[in-house]
């Protein structure tokens, strides 16, 4: 679960991301969250079935969007 907690951290951070925005696209998802739990999620101050859902839905559309902005990939270079 660490694991997963800092890759998320770190796909926000390469694609200059938010945790607001992570939040909007969650409950877009069904997830409902807010600042506080999303970062006591991260810092793995919170555990239980809504933390694993918080942690695998936000794996999920992160891994989605760098797909969709092909991040790391070569259809951005010029």
């Amino acid at each position: 679960m660490n694991e997963e907690r800092n890759s998320i951290r770190l796909m926000l951070l390469r694609n200059s991301l938010t945790q607001t925005w992570l939040i909007n696209r969650l409950e877009e998802n069904g997830v409902r969250t807010d600042k506080t739990e999303l970062s006591s999620a991260l810092g793995g101050r919170r555990k239980g079935e809504k933390v694993n859902l918080i942690i695998s839905k936000s794996i999920e559309i992160l891994t989605e969007y760098e797909q969709k902005m092909a991040v790391g990939g070569t259809e951005c270079q010029t």
